[in-house]
């Protein structure tokens, strides 16, 4: 197998690819043949690292979460609360959007991807109230600005085609002149 031209990818390269079919063409466009075909390797090259194309669905799922939002959420703490808003802000503008979009409108016919998805949801809602408390932000005001954000986030996600991220950092500012007057220091 260490020859094979298969074994040079791992199943992070099949999750990867996935997201940038997600990106380009939607979830109806995921398919075990379609990534096969675009990584050029074999369906046994696949079969290699997920037992079906729902094992596969369900790791993906579990990349996605851990990627995009467990990672992001580590990563965006900071001791200073306004450089941690604006690395939080920044991590979200970097999200996969129209990847994001696709696995939204996928959970609207799928349970396991819309559990998933409130998963992720609920992941990152929870992350970010939870560091906005560590610098001494009232459960309420950090819950629900938390909220807020997150659903200004899927909003945007699912109604903005091509994403400006742009448009985003302006929304977001918004959100913290309007909100962040209680949250954030002067």
């Amino acid at each position: 197998m260490a020859d094979s031209p298969n074994a040079k990818y791992t199943a992070r390269d099949y999750f990867v690819e996935a997201m940038a079919v997600l990106q380009e063409s939607g979830f109806p466009a995921l398919t075990a043949a379609g990534l096969c075909a675009r990584m050029g390797v074999t369906r046994g090259s696949f079969y290699h690292h997920f037992g079906s194309f729902d094992d596969f669905v369900d790791k993906l799922l579990t990349y996605w979460e851990e990627r995009y939002s467990r990672d992001l959420i580590a990563r965006s703490l900071s001791d200073d609360l306004r450089s941690q808003v604006d690395r939080q802000t920044e991590f979200a503008i970097g999200l996969p959007h129209a990847a994001e979009a696709a696995l939204r409108a996928w959970g609207t016919i799928n349970p396991r991807v819309a559990e998933a998805q409130q998963r992720v949801d609920q992941l990152r809602r929870r992350g970010l109230a939870t560091s906005l408390r560590r610098h001494g932000v009232s459960k309420q005001k950090a819950d629900t600005y938390a909220a807020i954000a997150i659903v200004t986030l899927a909003g945007m996600q699912v109604t903005q085609r091509p994403f400006d991220p742009e448009a985003f950092r302006a929304v977001y500012r918004e959100l913290l002149t309007t909100l962040g007057k209680d949250i954030l220091p002067a």
